[in-house]
């Protein structure tokens, strides 16, 4: 099961940053393969918070997490620091996608797409599950006393 966590925090992780990457240094090429809504479906504001500022944001910090699932895996000593640190982020990520478009979309504001929207909403459960995953691991892993 560990090694499953390992593999899926480095696959959601990657898509995560690679995908935020592609939206604050190429929106044109992330709206066309569908990692970035196209601006007529959203409000402008999160347009711009979302592509440019978070864009930024992700870009810069967010590869602590799938680093972390691959030296977890490599068996490598630092893995529950950036495991703790990365699942922090995604976790904190995960909420701030979810919640801004909730209200949002009571407020009438355009959010994106329903098709979109859903795989929004699943992409950051999957990325809450592994996040809480992997810091559950660093934990027990820190807790136990494991060698450092």
């Amino acid at each position: 099961m560990t090694t499953l966590i390992g593999i899926a925090a480095i696959l959601l992780g990657l898509f995560a940053w690679i995908g935020q990457s592609m939206a604050f240094f190429a929106p044109t090429l992330a709206t066309r393969l569908g990692l970035m809504e196209p601006k007529a479906d959203m409000d402008d504001t999160l347009y711009i918070v979302e592509g440019r500022a978070e864009g930024l944001n992700d870009t810069l910090l967010t590869w602590t997490f799938p680093l972390s699932g691959l030296l977890m895996l490599l068996e490598n000593p630092l893995w529950p620091y950036l495991a703790l640190v990365g699942g922090g982020m995604y976790l904190y990520l995960s909420g701030l996608i979810v919640f801004t478009r909730v209200f949002l979309k009571k407020e009438g504001k355009k959010i994106g797409s329903p098709a979109t929207v859903r795989v929004v909403y699943i992409f950051s459960t999957l990325w809450a599950l592994a996040a809480i995953a992997m810091m559950v691991l660093s934990f027990n892993h820190l807790s136990a006393g494991s060698p450092v």
